[in-house]
């Protein structure tokens, strides 16, 4: 039903000039409340989203567990985790035994635009550059492509549809640039955390694409070196106090600002440049030189597609939380981001001419406040009661242990303890009251009894983001503001739950054929691709979204100079 009203709308919204360019912009961990949150900052881009774009203001994810792959592969496909295969940043194999990023690809090799930063020597304070030249060769070792990505994306979508139009795609992230673009691109682009350089891989290029070439050589990010991070509003219009409860800010800063890169040693320099607002500012500036390089959305009967993922808030928003002053001022800083780059868009190619979609992956759960009655579970408590469980059910393991790993939400059994429970509900129902027992765990839910068809809304939400041979035997939902991770974290928070402050994120498109306005119907960034889709005269081969037809301008009244 959904595909056939897609088709119909394509047939329809195809009778007008498609979008020379389709522009997604995704703002990693922006919650949606921040729209109104931070409305005092809002003078730029944001500002320019609010009052020409179609705000749909109750657009959230339907599943449960929310995080960067999961997010940019349903925005980029139109489907959920059950259908795209990408359920989590990482998911247990249990063929290899081996925890797997979700772009790992040992067949493939990546392409660097830099060699590594000096790490054993500080940056100095005149500006530091990379040891040796440029990486035009492969470097081996295991490397990052879309094959563990199950769907197509609209920008497959519109390279096999309308050929001839460019893909490009950027993020600090690996995970974010590459479901962005999926199984091709003329630039995929990402920042090597380990390299501490720029990179791309042999899924798409065979050596260093030329145009990113020019800008990553004629503006290293290395120039930032003695970048000094300060707010970019008088501290009086700040709603979130400085040095925040909780914050984890790393080495060697403080929770105070201001935020110095000067001094730092280069393996700090590469991390901390990334939890700045010159990180962001790099990237759409780079995004800005690819547009005038392919000259995007400039040619006729051809659709280009551009792909945007800004890190930095995540970054830094697991480490200081949401009601840091530090997200605070990188959501303003963000502002002007935007500003600048919907004003190149607007002068390069026209308003008219392109279309943009600006939303957000997944959002992020407060910084647990015992004071406030939540508070922070680790993992390796539910590890450690589901093996006591076990053991004292089914005795000690052939070896190794009974519980194989967990990736948050997942708990990944041995084969034989899988085999064992299938037929065993009794000691399921075990496993689940122990869980529970801990405080912060609101339930443990075993994957096999999923359905997408239940009327429980959680077991719904968590069938939608399972895909059977990559998720585990069970799903853990932490109680609502609770945060589960690993003992020792550095991070003050992180996201992955079904809760509002994960899943509500904003959706606002922009530009030719958009009606402008402030929309209440339901909405999900499952509606971002089937949307462009429609607008750009093609259709997706799967879809679960659908199109947000209440925001479409009727044909007599799109108009595209």
């Amino acid at each position: 039903m959904v595909a056939v009203a897609l088709l119909a709308w394509s047939l329809t919204a195809s009778a007008a000039a498609p979008p020379r360019l389709v522009v997604v912009i995704v703002a990693d961990q922006f919650r949606a409340d921040y729209l109104t949150t931070f409305a005092s900052h809002w003078r730029a881009g944001v500002q320019t989203l609010l009052r020409d774009g179609a705000n749909f203001r109750r657009a959230q994810y339907p599943y449960a567990y929310t995080d960067t792959c999961a997010g940019h592969s349903t925005i980029a496909t139109g489907t959920l985790p059950r259908t795209h295969g990408m359920i989590a940043d990482s998911w247990w194999d249990h063929e290899t035994n081996l925890l797997v990023d979700c772009t790992d690809d040992e067949a493939a090799s990546i392409i660097s635009y830099g060699s590594p930063l000096v790490v054993a020597a500080p940056v100095a304070g005149r500006g530091a550059t990379p040891a040796g030249g440029r990486g035009a060769a492969p470097v081996g070792g295991a490397g990052n492509s879309p094959r563990n990505l199950l769907a197509q994306t609209l920008a497959d979508e519109l390279r096999q549809q309308r050929p001839g139009g460019r893909v490009v795609t950027l993020s600090l992230k690996e995970r974010a640039a590459i479901n962005l673009a999926g199984h091709s691109g003329d630039a995929v682009m990402w920042f090597d955390e380990a390299a501490g350089t720029f990179a791309t891989s042999s899924a798409f290029a065979s050596a260093p694409v030329p145009e990113v070439t020019q800008f990553i050589d004629a503006s290293p990010y290395v120039k930032d070196v003695g970048f000094v991070w300060t707010l970019r509003d008088p501290s009086t219009t700040y709603r979130n106090r400085d040095a925040g409860v909780g914050e984890r800010p790393s080495n060697p800063w403080s929770g105070l600002f201001p935020h110095n890169l000067e001094g730092a040693t280069a393996a700090q320099y590469a991390n901390l440049w990334r939890r700045t607002p010159a990180a962001d500012v790099y990237l759409a500036r780079m995004a800005t030189a690819l547009i005038d390089a392919y000259r995007l959305g400039q040619a006729e009967n051809k659709t280009d597609f551009l792909g945007i993922s800004f890190s930095t808030l995540d970054y830094v928003g697991h480490q200081f939380g949401p009601d840091s002053r530090e997200v605070e001022d990188i959501a303003a800083h963000l502002d002007d981001v935007l500003g600048s780059l919907i004003a190149h868009l607007d002068d390069k190619v026209g308003r008219a001419k392109y279309v943009l979609a600006f939303t957000a992956d997944h959002g992020v759960a407060p910084v647990p406040s015992p004071a406030k009655g939540f508070g922070r579970l680790t993992l390796d408590d539910v590890r450690e009661r589901i093996e006591e469980t076990l053991r004292n059910r089914y005795g000690p393991p052939d070896k190794d242990a009974h519980v194989a790993r967990i990736y948050y939400p997942n708990v990944y059994l041995s084969p034989a303890i899988r085999q064992r429970l299938a037929a065993d509900p009794l000691t399921v129902r075990a496993v689940q009251d122990a869980v529970t027992s801990l405080p912060g765990v609101a339930r443990l839910l075993y994957t096999p009894e999923l359905s997408d068809r239940s009327r429980d809304p959680l077991v719904r939400a968590a069938a939608l983001g399972r895909a059977a041979t990559r998720s585990g035997a069970f799903l853990i939902v932490q109680k609502r503001n609770w945060v589960l991770g690993p003992r020792g974290t550095a991070d003050a928070t992180t996201h992955g739950s079904p809760y509002d402050y994960d899943q509500h994120v904003p959706l606002i498109l922009l530009g030719g054929g958009i009606r402008r306005g402030t929309y209440d119907a339901a909405a999900a960034p499952t509606d971002i691709a089937p949307t462009l889709a429609a607008l750009a005269g093609v259709t997706l081969a799967k879809v679960e979204g659908r199109v947000l037809q209440e925001a479409l301008l009727p044909d007599s009244q799109t108009t595209r100079r």
